[in-house]
């Protein structure tokens, strides 16, 4: 059962890619991995998708040539070689929920300092990316991993080593979101911001927007899929 469903998706997925009306590149971190659910497929089956996702990539390193992910060259690689009518750009959750801690600890300054950095490296690729395409904006996902969790994962071991509350990586990744939001509006950028559905009255992500598995660190894919799949299809259907 389970070998014909895949079966029949990947035919529906085949047939919508060849009947696509239009092309969308997705640059980001691991996050964008979501445009892999089926439920773009059902939603919006006139897009055909490209996916280009970085794991681990920040905000904060786009512009350094040593940077170890080469975010930055990998975007622009995609960006030359995929011909799309629209990009859609996700990222920024690494830098608010590990990556400015980490630096801040390390660098003995306040985490805003470090979050100013990134948010002026975003702005900039932002700007450079709407100047030759039509782009939309996501905000970055909040953070997920309670203060209680553990793990034998590599990338969980080292957020852990962080001793700073859910609550606190919660609201600045809403600054940095905040931060761009203002951007993004100033430019006349199309941003799609998730914690009016994801942020619960407690100031964390809603219980219904966990990964099944407590150790993963991304939203439900179901949920989030169905949120940008909604959200995105009247920017992408507009002429």
């Amino acid at each position: 059962m389970v070998r014909l469903l895949k079966k029949g998706l990947q035919c529906w997925r085949t047939y919508c890619d060849d009947h696509a009306k239009k092309t969308v590149l997705v640059l980001g971190d691991s996050h964008v991995r979501v445009f892999e659910h089926w439920w773009f497929m059902w939603r919006l089956p006139q897009i055909r998708w490209h996916i280009i996702y970085v794991p681990g990539g920040t905000a904060t390193g786009l512009y350094n040539p040593k940077s170890i992910t080469q975010t930055y060259s990998r975007f622009i690689q995609g960006l030359n070689e995929i011909s799309a009518e629209q990009v859609v750009l996700c990222l920024g959750e690494v830098d608010a929920g590990y990556n400015v801690w980490f630096r801040a600890e390390r660098e003995n300054k306040p985490p805003e300092d470090l979050l100013d950095r990134a948010t002026k490296n975003y702005s900039r690729f932002i700007q450079e990316l709407a100047a030759h395409h039509k782009l939309i904006v996501l905000s970055a996902p909040l953070p997920t991993l309670p203060d209680t969790f553990s793990s034998g994962k590599e990338i969980l071991t080292r957020r852990k080593s962080i001793p700073v509350s859910q609550l606190n990586r919660t609201e600045l990744t809403l600054a940095f979101n905040d931060a761009m939001a203002r951007l993004c509006s100033s430019q006349g950028i199309p941003y799609l911001d998730d914690r009016y559905e994801s942020l619960g009255h407690d100031g964390l992500v809603k219980r219904v927007w966990l990964n099944h598995d407590r150790f993963d660190h991304h939203y439900n894919r179901r949920i989030y899929a169905k949120y940008l799949a909604r959200k995105l299809e009247p920017l992408l259907n507009s002429p």
